[in-house]
């Protein structure tokens, strides 16, 4: 075998293992993340509420209700 033959077979190896270095690498890392910050919001509560505000103008009476919406997150 020449010294180019054994050179090229040196760099395929090395390539080969950069590239299975990589995917298992980036695989790990998805599963890090995944554990770190689920994409569902299972604890997430909500509650929402109407406030009825009384204005008077020259026409008369007129009720507003204005939602109020609270969220909170743990």
């Amino acid at each position: 075998m020449s010294r180019i033959a054994q050179a090229r077979a040196r760099a395929g190896a090395a390539k080969r293992a950069l590239a299975v270095g990589s995917a298992v690498a980036f695989a790990v890392t998805m599963l890090l993340v995944r554990a770190a910050h689920p994409g569902h919001a299972a604890h997430a509560q909500t509650t929402s509420s109407s406030a009825v505000t009384s204005t008077e103008s020259d026409d008369g009476g007129s009720v507003t209700v204005v939602p109020q919406v609270s969220t909170h997150v743990s």
